[in-house]
């Protein structure tokens, strides 16, 4: 499992990473559309498309990491007042059914960036693969760090404010 906890530990750096430089790229596209818009009177074609792009990627990407830190929201007014035995088993189903779900987004995002393999978005002109791939990331990312919440449950080592 020490093996798993590093690819873990990579993928949450990684993801980091990632979400910084989209964050700062996402930024830099936006400010130089309005700069260019309404300095040079003159529009980019392809800086808003490119920062749907990007915010899509990042929000998968930072689903992600928040899903890493265990800050998803959640109404736990409910499950707070029940007995610890069956609050750890409500919460310990909803990582499954979690899992299940994001399983199902992964396989289905994997299904349909291959159908779109051949169709290019209007204004880049690239493969709409290429926007389904943050999709796909993310949900893997996701897929793993539940994988890993869910062994760190079965063996009590879950740390607190950290999903594996």
């Amino acid at each position: 499992m020490n093996s798993f906890k590093r690819v873990l530990q990579a993928m949450d750096w990684l993801l980091d990473k990632l979400t910084l430089g989209l964050l700062a790229l996402l930024i830099l596209v936006v400010g130089l559309q309005v700069f260019s818009r309404y300095v040079l009177n003159h529009s980019l074609y392809w800086s808003e498309e490119l920062a749907r792009y990007m915010f899509i990627w990042l929000v998968f990407a930072s689903a992600a990491m928040v899903l890493r830190m265990d800050r998803h929201i959640q109404v736990t007014a409910f499950v707070d007042i029940l007995p610890a035995p069956v609050r750890r088993t409500i919460i310990f189903a909803g990582d499954l059914l979690m899992l299940a779900f994001v399983s199902i987004v992964l396989y289905e995002g994997i299904r349909l960036a291959g159908m779109v393999s051949t169709v290019l978005t209007a204004a880049m002109e690239i493969p709409w693969t290429l926007v389904y791939i943050g999709i796909i990331l993310g949900m893997g990312a996701m897929v793993l760090t539940l994988i890993g919440s869910v062994w760190a449950r079965l063996t009590g080592t879950r740390q607190e404010k950290r999903a594996w």
